[in-house]
């Protein structure tokens, strides 16, 4: 609303009443007097000297101490690539620990295998990763070179004239002329504007997300130019604060040569990456430039964070290092004790150069160490290669998700960070900001109250109805501008006059008309003495007196809407058009005038002299850098005071679409939903009870409090209230990996237990904080199934998303779309940014991008679920794959005198890792579906078991171990009897073993395939069939590829011999019978939820909707008993002291009145009510102490509830929503 000047005299009156007639700079100064040169401090602000021929000089030497515009985003330079990228490889530890084995085998005595051989494995795994970080880098790089080489109009001091230069050229002093469209290029103080208001108009899209246009301003003395801004005749030095990352924020002054001040803000920048709109010409200067501009401050970039997997897996492979030294530690005693047995020196013991032999112990130490290099594979390095193609493919698919593209944005999914894809598939906590995300962020007009007078929004709604329709049969809507009274309601206007005549309002700027053709007038009052009922009908009619120009447009509108009622039968009638005709006249005068209520009109009227003043201590306030803002608000608030409320207006933010179903699965598949907002309580209530949040039949807690003690009697009352009802909350544990969720003693009475919310404020979130709460609000918030926290700072909402996954250890996602969500996304597991209505900012800061909340349903019920799954199975398989393949080699050693040797070639190992079983983990790890997304949306349940860990944990690690050990014994010991009393080689030997293990694990592979495709079989026959072709070529063509044992035509022989045949098909079923044994009991008698979806998965369509049916009406709770809705009973009273500790006494009242502190306001929806029915009783009533919020007792048995049986002690609450309130305040 704008304020009237006219209201301000009272507000004055006590400086003529006591004779200060000095200007309030003078009483009370806001800057420092001295008017010597001024000494700048530039550690603590920023001086600008404008790049023209007179100031060249001191820009020249200033400018050297800020950075250029150019931007570099990229992670690594052409010098800096190859030690940062190896350094960051190997802070992980199997990289390291191949690094050692590397270098281990490079000593002769303790060397195995080929120094090559050893060194490959780890240079392909080093060079894949580092290929991939060198390509996303240079992405980077080739879009920071497309900005950097950007165009843009600079003032060239030598040529006196504006040329074009690149981005990068730009420094801060520089004058920069942009034209409409043009995006801006740094950020600049904004001089000249075509515009003849000196306002030029911005899209901040790709800042805040907001694509409303936005105003700025030409700094105060330069908006009045005729003529072209000259930048030769600017001689002002700018000095302004430090670079910092807030958007809104800034404050400087531009000192002019006579040495006098001009104070500046946020409403005279351009920010960088905005885009001027509906202006020909800007001209500013640059302030920031490059890295130091608010934009690029604020794009931290997303940063790495660790999936839940990954953490699992560096555990395990601990695990595996420690299974490795007790295999070590085995054959290292078993070398000394074979050796121990030979009463002289065997042949192959070699002495050294001067004939002496090692001892026992030291030759146990060198085959310890021999025994690492031989075992290295145990610890599973291609693991690593193989998860980043996984995602790599896992992202591909979320990308062609045409449920997840928008159409109306055109926008599809984006994944910014490729590491956690599978904890999509975990998350336990989604932390949701509220406008923008849950809504639209597009705001309707739904109601409005003139003087009392409240004007729904339904005749609205037919309103713009019309409009629709008329847009698309005829042009007639777009000539008609303005609304206003019907011409026959201006007849009895009459003007009220006294001793000096009529007493027009103060002139002051109305607000534009939400129609086409906007334009700005002037408005002056006048009284409507007409009878019937329209917005003015109130005592304060008579200090009102409308514009002419006003009535004048009101009546065109009104005779163009009686026409509309008159051909159109169908239209609202004559009364409903009046009502529409006030509605848009109410909404202007509304946002125009605002009159003081004093007993004196006559002395509304501010003095010039007074004003000016005021006007001074308003400049000076302006220019100053230190304790700006709070000097602006004492200045405003000796001008702005006992003013009175005309009237408001109503707007609705609607909810996105199929943002309650979304909400509902994902608290049906056992996610916690907080919702963090800066708005108002009322209307963050009011969307929660829209979208499901809130329960309309569940318990609210409302806690609003400033005072601490208060606070931890709050908890304590309200966690003794739900701990009587649920009864004691057990902690959570594991159990062999397994989470097992808490138990609660059910209540002795049986009754069924509503679902408790709760809704707490800012202010209390610091009392909670800074009172050591945290632990007590996180305990409540355990019994809860919602908590909406309003009035929150961002810096509060990475507060809470911190301190509940670090105290509750859960997997959270934060999901916003403004820059006040970047904190909160950061400090989630996972970061989702809204792109489109709201969001550039969040998106740039966040892991993920989807245009809709509606996406989050699929995103993480469907494709979290299959990348956790996929994922998970496939670490778990490549752990039993290595394992079972190495446990071979050190069988072997019990019947070599454990030397370390081998009975497999070295190629042939490599080739098995390399190229054999590579595939297959791959087409898994991407393709693999265990249930379809059809079952996953309709069963949210199934999400259960991504949370609890089903498919990795530290029991089925070591069930795989387990079943490795036991099937590599099964692989050994069966070809071992078979070839007992022969004389074959020891390569002869080795073969089949080794191609009974390629089967055996590829056979694997395929029974934990839950989907078959025509790629899952070519991949498992192709590798099979690669695994013959190779070693075919392979000992055909290697003679003395490993001498003295080579290679050559064994694998010829082999598939010769009917034994080894025989051998092939035996052994595989031998060793995978306990594992499909398994498997069929699991198929066949499993209770988990996984393996009764996978039966109705495999179901016909129309059955398979029956049975989805009655699992969801088997899953659904029982209904409180009677049908009655629970509600919402106050705890017991607060003592007296802590009512002494939050108020103060009454020896010493307090400066201002303190704000009641509401304890536990209990919602619940009344929509039975009648708008307005009056609630009996005191509210100040004090409850009995018995009184329970949840028990059963509160509940009626009639299943329709009264508000005098129920809330007969407590006031109604007339709000938008109709809920009526019971609350306990102090």
């Amino acid at each position: 609303m704008a304020l009237s000047v006219d209201s301000s005299w009272p507000r004055w009156q006590w400086r003529i009443r006591d004779g200060l007639l000095q200007s309030p700079s003078e009483a009370a100064p806001l800057l420092s007097q001295e008017k010597g040169r001024q000494s700048y401090n530039l550690t603590r602000q920023r001086v600008v000297f404008p790049n023209n021929s007179i100031c060249h000089r001191d820009w020249a030497k200033i400018s050297r101490r800020y950075p250029g515009n150019r931007i570099c985003t990229t992670k690594y330079t052409l010098l800096t690539f190859l030690p940062q990228n190896l350094f960051e490889q190997f802070q992980r530890w199997a990289n390291l620990y191949f690094l050692f084995l590397a270098i281990l085998n490079w000593i002769p005595s303790m060397e195995v295998f080929h120094r090559e051989i050893t060194m490959l494995p780890l240079a392909i795994v080093l060079f894949t990763i580092m290929v991939k970080d060198g390509m996303e880098d240079f992405r980077k790089h080739r879009f920071d070179r497309e900005i950097n080489c950007s165009n843009i109009q600079m003032y060239e001091r030598k040529e006196q004239s504006y040329v074009q230069k690149c981005w990068k050229d730009v420094r801060v002093g520089d004058f920069i002329q942009m034209q409409c469209n043009e995006i801006i290029p740094a950020d600049i103080l904004l001089l000249f504007s075509s515009d003849p208001s000196g306002i030029c108009h911005l899209e901040t899209a790709n800042l805040d997300g907001e694509t409303n246009l936005k105003q700025r301003r030409v700094v105060k003395g330069f908006s009045q130019q005729d003529v072209q801004f000259e930048p030769e005749r600017f001689c002002n030095t700018i000095v302004c604060e430090k670079p910092n990352n807030h958007l809104n924020k800034f404050k400087g002054y531009m000192e002019h040569p006579d040495q006098t001040r001009t104070g500046f803000s946020s409403e005279s920048l351009l920010l960088r990456g905005c885009t001027i709109r509906n202006t020909e010409v800007a001209v500013g200067i640059v302030i920031y430039a490059g890295h130091e501009t608010k934009a690029m401050l604020n794009n931290s970039g997303p940063r790495y964070k660790r999936s839940k997997i990954e953490r699992r897996m560096n555990t395990d492979i601990f695990f595996c290092i420690g299974l490795l030294f007790f295999m070590c530690l085995i054959g290292a005693i078993g070398h000394s004790l074979w050796n121990g047995t030979f009463e002289e020196h065997p042949p192959f013991d070699v002495p050294d150069a001067e004939g002496s032999f090692l001892p026992l112990a030291l030759g146990g130490f060198y085959m310890f160490l021999t025994m690492i290099i031989l075992l290295q594979v145990l610890i599973p390095i291609s693991l690593y290669v193989s998860i980043e193609l996984v995602k790599l493919g896992q992202v591909f698919f979320l990308h062609n998700d045409l449920d997840l593209y928008d159409e109306e944005s055109d926008l599809s999914i984006q994944c910014r960070a490729l590491n956690i894809t599978e904890d999509l598939g975990q998350i336990q906590y989604i932390f949701s900001d509220k406008t923008g995300t849950l809504t639209e962020n597009k705001m309707v007009f739904r109601c409005c109250t003139i003087m009392g007078s409240e004007y729904s929004h339904q005749e609205n709604a037919k309103r713009l109805e019309t409009a629709k329709e008329l847009d698309s049969d005829s042009e007639e809507w777009t000539q008609q501008q303005f609304l206003s009274f019907p011409a026959r309601w201006s007849q009895g206007l009459a003007t009220r006059r006294s001793q000096g005549g009529a007493h027009p309002l103060r002139r002051c700027q109305s607000a534009q008309l939400p129609i086409q053709g906007h334009c700005r007038q002037r408005s002056v009052g006048h009284c409507d003495s007409s009878p019937p009922p329209v917005a003015f009908s109130s005592s304060i009619e008579k200090d009102v007196t409308p514009d002419k120009n006003l009535l004048t447009k009101v009546q065109d509108a009104a005779l163009w809407l009686e026409n509309l009622s008159d051909t159109r039968p169908a239209e609202p009638s004559l009364s409903a058009t009046s009502s529409i005709a006030d509605f848009f006249l109410a909404l202007t005068i509304c946002n125009s005038v605002v009159v003081s209520m004093t007993t004196e009109p006559r002395q509304r009227v501010i003095s010039e002299e007074n004003f000016q003043q005021w006007a001074g201590f308003w400049r000076e306030a302006e220019a100053s850098l230190e304790n700006r803002d709070e000097l602006l608000m004492q200045t405003a608030q000796h001008l702005e005071n006992q003013l009175t409320l005309l009237g408001a207006t109503g707007i609705e933010d609607r909810l996105q679409e199929g943002v309650p179903d979304t909400i509902t699965a994902l608290r049906e598949a056992g996610i916690q939903l907080w919702v963090l907002t800066g708005d108002k309580q009322e209307t963050a209530v009011n969307i929660a009870y829209s979208c499901r949040l809130l329960d309309q039949t569940g318990a609210v807690y409302s806690i609003n409090t400033e005072n601490q003690e208060t606070c931890e009697y709050i908890l304590n009352s309200a966690l003794e209230e739900v701990k009587q009802f649920y009864g004691p909350r057990k902690p959570d544990h594991k159990l062999f990996g397994f989470h097992l969720p808490f138990k609660t003693t059910p209540p002795a009475s049986g009754a069924a237990a509503p679902e408790v919310g709760l809704v707490i404020d800012g202010k209390t979130l610091s009392a909670i904080f800074q009172g050591k709460l945290e632990k007590k609000f996180l305990e409540l918030t355990q019994y809860c199934q919602s908590v909406l926290c309003c009035r929150s700072t961002p810096l509060q909402k990475s507060m809470i998303v911190k301190l509940v996954r670090d105290k509750l250890s859960v997997m959270t996602l934060s999901i916003g779309d403004g820059a006040n969500d970047v904190s909160m996304i950061q400090a989630a597991d996972i970061g989702v940014g809204i792109s489109g209505q709201e969001g550039m900012q969040a998106v740039m800061s966040s892991d993920f991008a989807i245009s809709r909340f509606r996406h989050l349903k699929k995103l993480l019920l469907v494709h979290g679920h299959w990348c956790y799954s996929r994922l998970a199975r496939m670490v778990v398989y490549y752990f039993y794959k290595n394992v079972c393949y190495v446990n071979l080699l050190f069988w072997y050693q019990f019947f070599c005198g454990f030397s370390g040797s081998t009975m497999i070639d070295y190629w042939q190992m490599i080739f098995f890792n390399l190229f054999f079983t590579s595939l297959p983990p791959l087409v898994f790890g991407i393709l693999d579906k265990d249930i379809s997304a059809e079952t996953l949306l309709a069963l949210p349940e199934l999400y259960k078991s991504g949370q609890n860990s089903k498919c990795y944990n530290l029991l089925t690690f070591w069930i795989s171990i387990v079943d490795a050990f036991y099937q590599s014994f099964i692989c050994f010991f069966i070809p071992y009897l078979t070839y007992k009393d022969s004389d074959i080689d020891v390569f002869t030997f080795g073969t089949p073993i080794n191609t009974i293990s390629l089967i055996t694990i590829l056979l694997h592979q395929a029974m934990e395939m839950k989907t078959w495709t025509i790629i899952h079989g070519l991949v498992l026959a192709g590798s099979f069939l690669m695994y013959f072709v190779v070693s075919l070529i392979y000992s055909a063509t290697c003679v003395t590829c490993n001498s003295p044992t080579n290679p050559y035509w064994v694998m010829e022989g082999q598939l010769s011999d009917p034994t080894f045949y025989l051998i092939c098909f035996l052994t595989p079923a031998a060793a995978l019978l306990p594992r499909y044994f398994f498997l069929s009991l699991q198929g066949t008698y499993g209770k988990s939820l996984i393996s009764k979806a996978q039966k109705i998965d495999k179901l016909p369509v129309d059955k398979r909707d029956l049975e989805i049916q009655s699992w969801k009406s088997r899953q659904r709770p029982a209904p409180v008993p009677g049908g009655a809705q629970p509600s919402h009973c106050p705890v017991t009273p607060v003592p007296e002291e802590v009512l002494g500790a939050s108020c103060p006494g009454s020896s010493s009242p307090p400066k201002r009145e303190r704000k009641e502190d509401r304890v536990l306001h209990g919602e619940r929806d009344s929509r039975d009510h009648v708008r307005g029915e009056p609630h009996s009783g005191d509210p100040s009533a004090k409850l009995s102490p018995g009184a329970h919020l949840l028990g059963p007792s509160r509940t009626t048995a009639s299943g329709a509830y009264s508000s005098r049986q129920t809330d007969a002690r407590w006031p109604s609450s007339r709000g938008s929503h109709r809920r009526s309130q019971s609350s306990l305040t102090i």
